[in-house]
């Protein structure tokens, strides 16, 4: 499947609006969690099923459903919670370009997480779409995912700031988390871009420039998917939204330069993997230009040698010297010096 683009063929023709999933089922059912809290109480369930969901004023509630391929269940949450059709059909397509927009009653965004293939040791990308209400937070995830476990862990003791704060907040902590999670892939390829730094300038082989090129490729594919990032961070600190608090907003614009972190580590190893792929390229060259100076020397040595042995291994009755007794041994010795004579000339040249 095509990472960079990817083309939409089972909504073609369709009308706009239709709930058509387009993408790869990663979990054969989709899985609700409902975590309900407010200052002095937490309830944490899962669902089997999704019921229609009430959520008073004085708590919030956050719905994180795993698993965006059940068109059915997608419109009875777009219902409960009169979510715009053309938002729904945002959530089912997986390929969507991040983004952020304020509606009426909600707030929308959409996000990358990105997690390490173990088996190709790829970078993928999956969708995470945000819903924000006034007392709500809805969250729909590709496949289950650990990323965001320490919200939870903080979530579940009681007195602390989540607590304290409306979604708003709930969905600045979300945020930060796959901005840590950028950081955190980022770092980790940058170590093995680094390595290979150290490998190319030591001793170049053909493996690295393999690894170089595949680098390239990951880094590009880790640029798409975060780069519109920035333009959601920026328009939401902008943004003058009723779902955003006056003691969030702060929180938000702390992203931008975590966000500005990732991306300035992008362009500095990006720049690293041309410099290696034009290093690597130096290093071959100077290796072959090395080989070729030695067989130059060599060939050049052996021209006269063989013009001599040539000459004397023609086939005429009457060579001079053919028969003296010794001139076997003249001859070795005459290619002997014009060998060593030609050796000191290039040392002295400086060509060896």
């Amino acid at each position: 499947m095509a990472r960079f683009l990817r083309k939409n063929d089972r909504k073609a023709g369709m009308p706009p609006g239709s709930l058509i999933f387009t993408g790869q089922q990663k979990i054969s059912k989709p899985q609700i969690r409902v975590t309900t809290y407010n200052d002095s109480s937490l309830t944490d369930i899962d669902m089997d099923e999704y019921k229609s969901i009430t959520n008073d004023t004085d708590s919030i509630c956050w719905i994180n459903i795993d698993g965006v391929h059940d068109s059915d269940l997608i419109k009875n949450i777009g219902d409960n919670f009169n979510i715009s059709i053309m938002n729904l059909e945002d959530i089912q397509d997986t390929g969507q370009r991040p983004c952020i927009d304020e509606y009426q009653d909600y707030l929308f965004a959409t996000m990358k997480f990105l997690n390490t293939d173990n088996d190709e040791d790829r970078i993928k990308a999956d969708q995470i779409s945000f819903v924000l209400g006034n007392n709500y937070l809805i969250t729909f995830q590709e496949q289950p995912s650990m990323i965001f476990d320490p919200v939870r862990k903080r979530l579940s003791k009681p007195k602390n700031k989540f607590r304290q704060n409306g979604p708003d907040y709930l969905f600045y902590t979300l945020i930060d988390c796959l901005l840590e999670n950028y950081l955190k892939v980022i770092e980790g390829i940058g170590e093995r871009i680094e390595e290979i730094e150290e490998e190319v300038l030591e001793n170049p082989i053909p493996e690295q420039l393999e690894e170089i090129n595949f680098y390239r490729r990951e880094i590009a594919y880790i640029r798409k998917s975060i780069r519109p990032a920035r333009e959601i961070i920026s328009k939401t600190n902008k943004m003058d939204s009723e779902f955003i608090s006056d003691n969030t907003a702060p929180y938000l614009k702390d992203l931008v330069s975590m966000l500005e972190q990732a991306l300035d580590s992008l362009e500095i190893y990006k720049e690293i993997l041309s410099d290696l792929f034009s290093t690597y390229n130096m290093s071959i060259n100077s290796r072959l230009n090395e080989t070729m100076k030695f067989l130059t020397v060599f060939a050049t040595i052996f021209i006269p040698l063989t013009f001599l042995a040539g000459i004397y291994g023609m086939n005429f009755d009457v060579i001079p010297e053919l028969h003296y007794k010794y001139s076997y041994y003249i001859l070795l010795g005459l290619m002997l010096l014009i060998a060593f004579a030609m050796l000191a000339y290039f040392k002295r040249k400086k060509w060896i």
